[in-house]
């Protein structure tokens, strides 16, 4: 089975996202968020389609920390509010094959690999002691705890994602990633966990507040991300702008927003609000 859930239950969860926060924002007077929203979407968590094995025991133990409350902790820290989801049905068949070691080979190596991109705040990112933090770390930190394993974060190209993950680089990709057909067709992803909308973010002196209003506006995106195929999908307004400039990571598109670079920036609404908030 192959289908999201409603896309108004997660419009729902991004009305509490942003209603509160686990610190307090700082205010950023310079840019603000278009009312008008590209897209509303779900994370998942990827493992190579062999490995159904792995990714259900992994699922199953995130439900285990959803049903006891230890998820909720971690998502009250860094947003203020729970906002995991509490019953979802499975975005494909979860049916472990005969031969599927996957699990077993994490156990005996006694280590799981988490591939990121780490600079996508709040979910996987930097602090200023250069340790890699965020809400993902924390549901995967908690996870690994649980399975008797050791988590290893590993930094990756995100446009390269897929090729990391097929080649056993790393076990999983965890670090916001949007639930897609694509992705579901190319990686084993159990459960969404988590809403987000695809926004685009401009100066307060932009001129409108709509779609339409980026008609001939340079826009900036991260390479590889759903933000780009959000805009692809949307076709009017994707023909519509001057051009679009990719980036390795939301962090850098930003700081080309605030040097004028670009117009305006299309970005997940967790990652997006975070960088506007803190930078």
């Amino acid at each position: 089975m192959k289908k999201l859930t409603a896309l108004t239950l997660a419009l729902l969860m991004l009305t509490l996202l942003f209603a509160g926060c686990s610190s307090t924002p700082k205010e950023n007077t310079s840019f603000r968020v278009m009312d008008e929203a590209l897209d509303a979407e779900q994370y998942g968590i990827g493992f190579r389609n062999e490995d159904i094995a792995l990714g259900m025991a992994v699922q199953n133990a995130l439900d285990d920390m959803i049903a006891d409350g230890k998820a909720a902790e971690i998502s009250k820290k860094w947003f203020g509010e729970d906002l995991l989801f509490k019953s979802t049905e499975y975005c494909e068949d979860t049916t472990i094959a005969d031969g599927d070691d996957s699990l077993q080979k994490i156990l005996d190596r006694g280590t799981f690999i988490l591939g990121l991109d780490d600079s996508f705040p709040p979910m996987g990112f930097r602090d200023e002691q250069n340790n890699i933090v965020g809400f993902d770390i924390d549901l995967a930190t908690e996870v690994c705890a649980r399975l008797g394993v050791e988590l290893v974060v590993q930094p990756i190209d995100w446009d390269s994602k897929e090729l990391e993950l097929s080649t056993g680089k790393i076990d999983c990709i965890w670090n916001g990633m949007t639930i897609t057909d694509e992705r579901i067709g190319s990686m084993f992803i159990p459960k969404p966990y988590i809403a987000n909308r695809q926004v685009v973010i401009v100066g307060n002196t932009f001129k409108g507040d709509t779609l339409a209003d980026l008609k001939g506006k340079v826009v900036g995106l991260q390479k590889g991300s759903s933000s780009l195929e959000a805009l692809e999908k949307n076709t009017a307004v994707h023909d519509s702008v001057k051009s679009i400039s990719e980036y390795a990571d939301n962090v850098a598109a930003f700081l080309d927003l605030k040097a004028g670079r670009i117009e305006a920036l299309v970005v997940d609404e967790v990652a997006g609000r975070y960088i506007m908030e803190n930078n």
